[in-house]
């Protein structure tokens, strides 16, 4: 048996070893990579939305993004928790700078609610 030949053997089957174990981290990076990028983008609209209001409408108390929550599987709903209740109009301005924000990051729309390669993403507004 030839050295060389058995060098070259174990090269590939450690070079194999590591592109799977690569492959199968890859996947699951990749979908929380897409999920953290979306709950991003949904606070970031949310905060831009409601800086907006509380500049165009000097009555409006200062409100601000508590916290988000996702759930679901394959339908995911992210849960925006407002400072303060707002009304019915304005929640659904947030809503949708929050649709607006993650569409921008190169997903499709559709009704109120974003489509990926893996996800539906829904958003909701609670005081």
């Amino acid at each position: 048996m030839d050295i060389k030949a058995q060098i070259s053997a174990e090269y590939i089957l450690l070079v194999g070893f590591i592109l799977v174990i690569v492959l199968i981290f890859a996947s699951y990076v990749g979908e929380q990579n897409e999920l953290n990028s979306v709950m991003t983008a949904a606070k970031q609209g949310a905060s831009d939305a409601l800086a907006e209001l509380s500049f165009s409408d000097r009555s409006l108390q200062p409100v601000r993004v508590l916290d988000m929550t996702l759930t679901g599987n394959q339908n995911k709903t992210i849960q925006i928790r407002l400072s303060r209740t707002i009304s019915e109009a304005n929640k659904n301005f947030v809503r949708n700078r929050s649709l607006v924000s993650i569409q921008q990051l190169g997903y499709t729309r559709e009704d109120n609610a974003i489509v990926t390669g893996r996800f539906r993403f829904n958003v909701t507004i609670t005081p």
